[in-house]
């Protein structure tokens, strides 16, 4: 079981991005298909909030896969 993080519109968008050593709005971009291989998967819930937060993002989804 994994989490990746998703946007809260109701047409769904995934966040798609790279861990890099200083987070900002530039390390991440939205896709609209999701794609394993962009989307990074967490393996737990506070992981996946670490990751929000740290990405600077006010409101996500989690999505359990």
């Amino acid at each position: 079981m994994s989490y990746v993080l998703a946007t809260t519109d109701k047409v769904v968008r995934w966040y798609s991005f790279n861990f890099c050593e200083e987070v900002n709005d530039k390390c991440f971009t939205l896709i609209d298909r999701l794609d394993l291989d962009r989307v990074p998967q967490a393996g737990s819930k506070e992981t996946a909030k670490k990751w929000a937060i740290a990405m600077g993002l006010k409101t996500w989804r989690y999505v359990k896969l």
